[in-house]
C-alpha cells in the first residue's frame, strides 16, 4: 500500500495505550499476523470520514501527542509517536469491535465507552526526540498550528516533512 506525501494527521492518543499497543504489535508479529496493526476506538466519525474520503487507497503516515503522559510535560506539546494510518470500519451495533481481540490494545479492555468506528494503525513507533506541535501546520493552511494546540480529534495536517515552512522553521531551530 503506498504511503501519502502530500498529508498527514495528527492525533492524540493517551500513552498507555501506546505503551500497550506494542505489546500487542509483538504478539501478533509472533503469530506471524502481516500486517500486524493495532486499532483504536472513536466517536469522531466526521473526522475520520473526511480522511478516508481524502486518502483514497493511500496509507497515511499518523502523528500522535501522547496525552496523560508520566512525567513531565513539555510547556509547548510536542508529538512523540508516530505510525501508519490504515483505514477505519465501522463499529457493531454495541460499539464494540468486530474483528480479533489481538489488535487491540490490552489497556483498552476496561473501556467501557462505546465507539462509532474503529482505525488501524501499523508501525507504530516512538521518537527519539519530540517533534513541536507548533511546527506543524493544518492542511491547506497558511500558518503553523499553535504552540500550545493540543489535538482533540484527529487533523489533517500537510505531510511536514516536505512542508516548505516547516523545513525553514527547522533550520532556524
Amino acid at each position: 500500500m503506498e504511503t501519502s506525501r502530500n498529508l498527514a494527521i495528527l492525533v492524540s492518543v493517551p500513552e498507555v495505550h501506546l505503551l500497550s499497543a506494542l505489546d500487542a504489535l509483538s504478539a501478533q508479529q509472533a503469530q506471524a499476523f502481516n500486517p500486524s496493526y493495532v486499532v483504536y476506538g472513536s466517536m469522531e466519525f466526521e473526522a475520520f470520514g473526511e480522511i478516508e474520503k481524502i486518502r483514497g487507497t493511500r496509507a497515511i503516515e499518523t502523528f500522535i501527542y501522547a496525552a496523560e503522559g508520566a512525567g513531565e510535560q513539555p510547556l509547548n506539546p510536542e508529538v512523540t509517536w508516530k505510525g501508519i494510518y490504515l483505514g477505519c470500519e465501522a463499529a457493531s451495533g454495541g460499539g464494540r469491535y468486530r474483528g480479533k481481540a489481538i489488535h487491540r490494545p490490552t489497556s483498552t479492555t476496561g473501556d467501557r465507552k462505546p465507539a462509532a468506528l474503529f482505525w488501524k494503525l501499523a508501525h507504530l513507533e516512538r521518537f527519539e526526540k519530540g517533534m513541536p506541535i507548533g511546527k506543524l501546520q493544518g492542511l491547506k493552511q497558511k500558518t503553523f498550528l499553535k504552540a500550545r494546540f493540543l489535538p482533540e480529534k484527529p487533523t489533517l495536517i500537510e505531510y511536514p516533512f516536505t512542508h516548505k515552512l516547516y523545513l525553514k522553521a527547522n533550520a532556524n531551530a
